[in-house]
């Protein structure tokens, strides 16, 4: 009886019907991945997020919440700031690469994810970038 079972089951998953809702869902797919834009921040965004990470590495408090709102401004104390800057500025320095991931829309914020990977083979890090009105509004490295 397991038998009938199995070969029923290959002969309706070979099916005609079967193979052509599968082409059809295939080129649906490829057909979505096209028109799909390349993922990639706005440029903006992108140079928001340079100058945040090129802050850090040159330990530059001030360049850091330049670009903050009120709140961020407030949130981040040059302790806080000095105490990351420091651990993150020499692998920062010997190399890294940052991969754009996505973008999220959160409490009227627009977030933006990134992928740090550091040249001296440690721990990767995610940066997200919270912007709202063109103003950081928050900036975290998990």
């Amino acid at each position: 009886m397991n038998k009938i079972a199995l070969v029923l089951a290959a002969v309706l998953t070979m099916s005609p019907l079967t193979l052509g809702l599968g082409k059809d869902v295939q080129a649906a797919v490829k057909e979505q991945v096209k028109s799909t834009p390349v993922n990639q921040p706005e440029q903006s965004v992108q140079k928001t997020f340079t100058s945040l990470i090129n802050a850090i590495e040159e330990k530059n408090y001030n360049k850091f919440i330049s670009q903050g709102n009120a709140a961020f401004k407030e949130g981040i104390t040059q302790q806080s700031f000095t105490q990351v800057s420091e651990q993150l500025a020499p692998r920062l320095k010997k190399g890294y690469s940052a991969v754009f991931v996505t973008k999220l829309n959160q409490q009227g914020y627009q977030v933006y994810l990134w992928k740090l990977t550091f040249k001296d083979g440690s721990d990767d890090i995610l940066a997200r970038l919270s912007l709202k009105a063109g103003k950081v509004g928050g900036f975290w490295l998990n």
